[in-house]
């Protein structure tokens, strides 16, 4: 079993319906890279952006950070279920609202620079779609390990958050 290197838990506080995971340096991902799946989306480069059902306020984000890729895809109790390639062209990967400063999480490119698999699973985005909240009811679960570039996949769609998303596009 491919156990966490890491793992750390932590409030981020969001704005504009999503955050992002990039490197320090790179400039902001857009969040149209992500209406295509719903979840997350990427240009690769600049990194990856995630699409929450809350517009303002805090989300539970647990960050899991492996060696290689996990043994299997846990999609149960969670909504969506995606990946894709992010590069950290410095080794400088965070998560992070675009308001806000990121919270105390461990460095993301904990191999050092190049690229790395980003899975994201998310619950809770149909709870309070659109509005700004006080406290999480959204939970996410990115897990990051070294690998090579490959395409974006998709394990789970099952919110109405996201199925809106896939169809504005």
């Amino acid at each position: 079993m491919n156990k966490p290197v890491r793992t750390a838990t932590a409030d981020l506080h969001m704005s504009y319906g999503h955050f992002v995971i990039r490197d320090v340096s790179a400039d902001l991902p857009a969040p149209r890279l992500a209406r295509a799946d719903g979840l997350v989306g990427t240009d690769f480069v600049n990194g990856a952006v995630v699409l929450t059902g809350i517009h303002t306020g805090p989300v539970t984000v647990t960050v899991q950070l492996l060696d290689t890729a996990p043994d299997s895809v846990d999609l149960d109790g969670w909504d969506e279920v995606g990946e894709v390639s992010v590069d950290s062209e410095y080794g400088e990967l965070i998560v992070h609202g675009i308001m806000n400063d990121p919270p105390d999480f461990p460095e993301l490119a904990h191999a050092g620079p190049g690229t790395y698999r980003v899975r994201v699973h998310a619950r809770g985005r149909d709870t309070a779609p659109d509005r700004s909240v006080m406290e999480p009811v959204e939970d996410y679960l990115l897990s990051v390990w070294p690998a090579e570039e490959a395409p974006g996949t998709v394990y789970k769609q099952s919110d109405k958050r996201g199925q809106e998303y896939r169809t504005q596009g």
